[in-house]
């Protein structure tokens, strides 16, 4: 290969990879807008004009990336479960019980504007049903037990973890992990 083809092919990298940044910071720019917008409006009464707008993007950027507001919120939660999963699965949630739920509940609070809006709006299937997806892609085994398994640590999680928002966060991420680490402790000494 020669130099120049080389050269080119530097140059079309540095395109791709600021193509997908700029990609990324669009995304993340209709998602935030839709978040703001929530704060104020009601879902149903959000436009695709108010989103782009106040996003700063046009209306082919967004249609690009979603194709409706529904898609933006389960964009928006995939991407909050993701960090949740991937802080907790760190940490086992038997052996190291204290450490998982602490992950869950620091990056609960990292994002706890937005899931706050999101419960508020009455969006919290949208949640439970990433925070499902979640368990089940970790699942390597494909079984009932590994499935009813998945589904009974999602829904922990969600429960504890939307009552914990819903109330307002009082208590702080060490206090949560540990009420849940003395949960898992207890069940464990039952068995």
């Amino acid at each position: 290969m020669s130099e120049k083809e080389v050269t080119e092919l530097q140059r079309m990298e540095g395109l791709r990879l600021s193509n997908e940044e700029s990609n990324r910071i669009t995304r993340s720019s209709i998602e935030a807008a839709l978040v703001l917008l929530m704060k104020d409006q009601a879902f149903e009464d959000i436009t695709i004009t108010g989103i782009v707008k106040r996003a700063g993007v046009s209306r082919t950027a967004y249609y690009r990336n979603y194709n409706s507001k529904e898609d933006i919120l389960q964009s928006t939660m995939k991407e909050i479960v993701d960090k949740i999963v991937a802080a907790m699965n760190l940490h086992h949630p038997i052996r190291n019980s204290y450490d998982y739920w602490l992950a869950l509940f620091q990056t609960l609070e990292q994002h706890i504007d937005c899931l706050q809006i999101i419960l508020k709006v009455n969006m919290a299937d949208t949640i439970l049903s990433e925070m499902q997806d979640a368990q089940l892609i970790r699942s390597k085994e494909v079984s009932l037990l590994t499935n009813y398994a998945a589904y009974f640590w999602s829904g922990a999680i969600y429960s504890v973890a939307a009552s914990w928002i819903r109330s307002g966060a009082k208590q702080s991420a060490a206090e949560m992990a540990m009420l849940c680490y003395k949960i898992i402790e207890a069940v464990n000494g039952d068995c």
